[in-house]
């Protein structure tokens, strides 16, 4: 092996492994202070490093949000996808991965306080799902299911819709609070609608069972619940 090529990948290892740990941090510190907090010297003193290491890596709060943001969105979107991917039918991937995205952030609060926090541009922005719902918008489309005039506008309705209802998720009571059972599947089946389907296709598509996600020990959410300690 070259020697400059294994300096090079292995710079690149620990660099990976010092940002994965302030995003680890910064999760334990928004854990207990909240997502709209500004966290940066937290973080500094629970990864015990020089605030010259943390400003190498995130120069200011909200860009340190936006990588907590897109690590969580990233786990989740991961595991819904070992789920969707086995449906034929790309407007059920598409029902069924929001549904199952929905149901995950009523179960997390912090993780829908991170994603309503942040905005729908950041939480879009380089992630998992601007690789998924492409890819099904333009086979529903192809396939007859979905009846838009782009995939562009497709991604508007799904992203803002979904990112609305986790936002009101979080919103103090009565609103939150008064959010019905079956809140993820009304929101998806007006999403279908507006997308094209009758409502016979939507309500068909919503009333199917679903796979909660569980997160496994490993993923971030996990290590980083109360209790929890840095790894």
């Amino acid at each position: 092996m070259n020697t400059l090529d294994h300096r090079t990948r292995v710079a690149a290892e620990k660099r990976e492994r010092m940002r994965m740990r302030l995003i680890e941090s910064a999760l334990h510190v928004f854990a207990h202070k909240g997502a709209d907090a500004a966290v940066i010297e937290d973080v500094i003193a629970m990864a015990e490093v020089s605030r010259g290491t943390f400003y190498n890596y995130f120069r200011t709060n909200e860009e340190l949000l936006a990588a907590v943001v897109k690590e969580l969105g990233n786990e989740l979107l991961a595991l819904v996808e070992v789920v969707v991917i086995q449906c034929k039918d790309p407007a059920e991937r598409l029902a069924t991965g929001v549904r199952m995205a929905l149901h995950t952030m009523r179960a997390h609060p912090l993780l829908a306080q991170f994603v309503a926090r942040s905005g729908l541009a950041m939480a879009a922005q380089n992630s998992l799902a601007m690789a998924y719902l492409p890819r099904d918008i333009q086979a529903a489309m192809d396939s007859g299911r979905f009846n838009l005039a782009s995939i562009q506008v497709g991604l508007v309705l799904v992203l803002g819709t979904a990112h609305a209802a986790i936002a009101a998720m979080t919103l103090p009571a009565p609103v939150s609070t008064s959010l019905p059972a079956n809140y993820p599947e009304e929101v998806t089946y007006h999403l279908l609608l507006g997308l094209g389907m009758t409502k016979a296709q939507a309500r068909k598509l919503v009333s199917s069972p679903i796979t909660h996600v569980e997160f496994p020990e490993q993923a971030l959410l996990a290590r980083t619940r109360p209790n929890a300690t840095l790894a």
